[in-house]
């Protein structure tokens, strides 16, 4: 073996390029620094990175373990592999304004397909993020082989990761919280939440800091949310949610850009919650917002039960739903040619999602649209209904401010007395107040409860 030069380095380790002269075959060498030999846990992390990989042979996107070795008095310590022709990082970089889509589904799958035979084998990566995932070009097929599974556990590995470190290409951003916590407290939702950032990456192109609404906005929300117990619980679970986006962005028979969520109701093509949910989301209308959108929600989610099937699927993304549902509503009432009675199904509809959906902006959201509905527009049975969630229990101090400066500005003259039996925020009583003082200053109609 000649070496040619030097492939990379890392915090405790060098990348050479060797060629095999008889053959003139390329490989990467990658080798503990010199100045890390002696230290033995460097050398219990690359050894364990060396016996993982010898765990792992056999799966096509996993990196090969050609031969490993020794030499105390060279104090050498390495391991050959087949050499790249990219990293992930430089690759989506070059060629990230011709990829095509179907390509970068095919990327994500490949990578997904090496984190799910790691975790069957109860192994975690820890360090999933572009410049560990290594492109190699076969004619015209791309192949990705996830690599450096030697990340250990104690605090010293995380801190040469910064967005700015040249050669870390922002890998912190990859990093889920608790990671950057404590490394022992890394769990497959850890890796779950790396492989988020990361499908973002090869989606958009652009480095997740600040995560942008993208075809597959639903998947990577949910799998990079901030508390475990909000992302995905395992891969196949990520998988399947993955896969039900692309059948439906890639081979639904019905176009997205065509599908209202009337014609959902009326034709029932067999779509998860997953896929309904980029429908939903979108709040697109032909003919009517009512009869297009409106009323097909309430049709399809009217009920507990089925709303909170759905929630569940979606969990975070639920924001996306409640605001499109929103301002649609916004523009219903604007419309004519529905029926006036269906302000009582909104409000019941509103309620059902504050008392499911623990989330201070969901709520704001729904408080609003419910206090518009009871005293703006006067309608008594839902002026009745929302007694049940009017209360502390569900007005979190965190919208408290928010929403009384709403009902503040909506100049309403409520009867107080009817607020008496409720256990409200200090602010929001006040608001009430408020709204009911400006409204004798503007000679608005007194509005009984």
């Amino acid at each position: 073996m000649k070496i040619l030069g030097k492939k990379g380095h890392g915090y405790f380790c060098n990348v050479k390029i060797l060629q095999d002269e008889p053959s003139g075959k390329k490989y990467a060498l990658k080798e503990l620094k010199k100045e890390h030999f002696k230290n033995g846990d460097y050398r219990y992390r690359f050894n364990r990175e060396v016996h993982l990989l010898k765990n792992l042979q056999g799966s096509e996107n996993i990196i090969e373990l050609i031969e490993n070795g020794h030499d105390d008095e060279k104090e050498s310590l390495w391991y050959l592999m087949p050499l790249a022709d990219y990293n992930l990082y430089d690759f989506i970089k070059k060629f990230n304004s011709s990829l095509k889509v179907e390509e970068r589904y095919e990327l994500v799958r490949q990578i997904i397909n090496a984190v799910k035979i790691a975790h069957e084998k109860g192994i975690l990566h820890r360090d999933i993020s572009p410049n560990n995932v290594l492109v190699f070009k076969e004619g015209d097929k791309i192949v990705l082989k996830v690599s450096d599974f030697g990340l250990g556990k104690d605090s010293e590995s995380l801190s040469h990761y910064s967005g700015s470190h040249v050669n870390g290409y922002g890998q912190y951003l990859y990093v889920s919280p608790e990671q950057k916590e404590k490394l022992k407290d890394a769990s497959f939702p850890s890796d779950i939440y790396s492989l988020g950032k990361l499908v973002y990456f090869i989606f958009t192109g652009r480095d997740p800091e600040k995560i942008k609404s993208f075809e597959l906005s639903t998947l990577v929300d949910r799998a990079t949310s901030e508390l475990k117990e909000d992302r995905h619980q395992s891969i196949n679970e990520f998988e399947a949610h993955f896969n039900a986006l692309k059948e439906f962005n890639l081979n639904s028979k019905i176009s997205i850009d065509d599908l209202t969520l009337r014609e959902i109701i009326d034709y029932k093509p067999p779509f998860s919650w997953i896929e309904i949910h980029e429908i939903l989301r979108e709040g697109k209308y032909v003919d009517h917002v009512y009869r297009d959108y409106i009323y097909p929600v309430l049709k399809l989610l009217g009920s507990p039960k089925k709303f909170t099937a759905y929630y569940l699927e979606v969990k975070l993304s639920i924001i996306d739903f409640v605001q499109t549902f929103s301002d649609r509503l916004n523009e219903c009432y604007k419309t004519v040619g529905w029926p006036f009675t269906s302000l009582n199904d909104f409000g019941s509809f509103l309620i059902n999602i504050i008392k499911i959906v623990d989330d201070d902006e969901v709520r704001l959201i729904c408080f609003k649209q419910l206090w518009y509905i009871a005293f703006e527009v006067d309608q008594w049975a839902v002026q009745s209904e929302i007694k049940k969630v009017f209360n502390e229990n569900f007005i979190s101090t965190n919208i408290c401010t928010q929403l009384s400066e709403y009902i503040i500005g909506s100049e309403i003259d409520v009867n107080l007395k009817v607020f008496s039996d409720l256990k409200l925020p200090l602010k929001i009583r006040k608001a009430i107040h408020l709204s009911k003082e400006n409204s004798k200053k503007d000679g608005s109609k007194d509005v009984e409860w």
